[in-house]
């Protein structure tokens, strides 16, 4: 099993981790750190270096997901890895990723692989839809009964 931490600004990590249990289920390995204004960097880096050590006491090895490229989280994410084996780092963190990974990591062991996907379904998840467009996709997929195929 590979192990997760997602970390962000304000709200962005327990706001995704909220709805990844939402849809997938309480996940075990998974763990959510926050970065709160007023929080002093020493105690965030701190914090993340602790659960690394955790995680990777009971895992194969460990995901980082992060916000925004350049970021405190991501920076201090990138710093606190580089002192351990088998951890990964990610950012620009949306939901559909984080639904994959929590479903595909148990079963993984190699962090790099897992990592790789994890940026697929991401930017798989990124799209433009326009309604008009989204509507004769929905036509195109009835039959002539105008039932779905």
């Amino acid at each position: 099993m590979i192990g997760c931490i997602v970390t962000g600004h304000g709200e962005f990590a327990p706001g995704l981790s909220k709805a990844l249990t939402m849809i997938a289920g309480k996940q075990e390995n998974f763990q959510v750190i926050a970065f709160e204004e007023g929080l002093a960097l020493d105690t965030y880096e701190e914090s993340i270096r602790a659960t690394l050590e955790g995680l990777l006491k009971e895992t194969e090895g460990v995901l980082i997901f992060t916000d925004l490229l350049g970021g405190t989280p991501f920076r201090t994410a990138m710093m606190a890895s580089s002192s351990f084996e088998n951890v990964e780092v990610l950012t620009g963190t949306n939901l559909p990723m984080l639904i994959e990974i929590g479903l595909m990591r148990t079963f993984e062991s190699d962090v790099k692989s897992l990592a790789k996907r994890a940026v697929e379904v991401g930017t798989e998840g990124i799209q433009h839809v326009v309604l008009e467009d989204a509507m004769n996709e929905a036509d195109d997929q009835l039959d002539d009964d105008g039932e779905g195929i």
